[in-house]
């Protein structure tokens, strides 16, 4: 099961839903691979301030959504 997300996760979810992961190679799988600062750049260029922005991934960290590769490489795996 999922963790809980607060509004913020959520919103931010549904903006990499629809940027990242449905056009990603590994659609069919639910997730894609991804930087921090990737990620936070793109709710930047959807009208966020960046400390929110910065925040709300940092956050997503602690869920089962955004979880790093274990090689170090600073490459996340982003899961639906």
């Amino acid at each position: 099961m999922k963790n809980q997300l607060t509004e913020n996760q959520q919103n931010a979810m549904n903006i990499f839903d629809d940027q990242i992961i449905s056009q990603s190679d590994f659609a069919h799988e639910g997730f894609d691979w991804v930087s921090l600062p990737q990620l936070i750049d793109i709710l930047v260029g959807e009208g966020w301030a960046t400390k929110s922005a910065e925040g709300t991934v940092g956050s997503l960290l602690e869920t089962e959504h955004l979880t790093e590769d274990g090689w170090g490489d600073g490459c996340y795996a982003l899961v639906l």
